[in-house]
């Protein structure tokens, strides 16, 4: 199998995985030890997922996705060509890229710690977070969307807070009425008109 099969066969199943848990959620992370904001809610949309394959999409970054998600995407529909970076560097990165993706499955309930501010190299995001294997960064501060994927955890221990909350919605809800890590006793005051009453019982 030759690279580019390989990167094939992980974007059309990370596609999956990115769907089932940014697309069809949004989460809500709090720290008490965040300075520049109170919490983050984290929304995506189709057009992010490119950005987190490191490939170069020769087609919209919408219908990348829409053809990952139902396995009509073509070796055709990307390169490994972008700007100023030679294509080996652009490989290995991409090669980083796949090995990370399937891990965004479990990102959300495993010990979060984040980063304001996080830059990385040229990258710079409003919001990163990390478990041990992977980072992802976001871009925005009202409705952060993901911006970067990273191998392992590339957060400036200097500047990382433990996540003491995070909760989900539903893409079409308004509140959020599912937590996935933390306890929210103490909290809730923080969220006003964010958090479904069940929660808190």
């Amino acid at each position: 199998m030759t690279f580019t099969q390989r990167v094939l066969d992980s974007i059309k199943y990370g596609a999956t995985v990115y769907k089932s848990v940014f697309l069809d959620f949004e989460y809500l992370i709090y720290s008490p030890d965040f300075t520049v904001n109170p919490y983050y809610i984290i929304h995506a949309y189709e057009d992010n997922y490119a950005h987190l394959t490191g490939v170069n999409s020769l087609i919209p970054a919408k219908d990348f996705f829409l053809k990952c998600y139902d396995g009509t995407i073509k070796e055709s529909d990307f390169n490994f060509i972008k700007g100023r970076k030679s294509e080996k560097s652009t490989k290995g990165s991409v090669r980083e890229k796949i090995i990370s993706l399937p891990e965004i499955s479990s990102f959300f309930t495993t010990n979060l710690q984040a980063e304001e501010d996080f830059a990385k190299g040229k990258v710079h995001c409003h919001l990163a977070t990390a478990d041990n294997k992977i980072t992802i960064g976001f871009s925005n501060a009202n409705k952060a969307v993901p911006q970067t994927l990273l191998r392992r955890n590339q957060l400036n221990f200097n500047k990382t807070v433990n996540v003491a909350l995070v909760l989900r919605r539903n893409k079409d809800s308004d509140k959020f009425d599912t937590i996935i890590q933390g306890d929210i006793s103490g909290f809730a005051s923080t969220f006003p008109g964010l958090i479904d009453e069940k929660i808190l019982f």
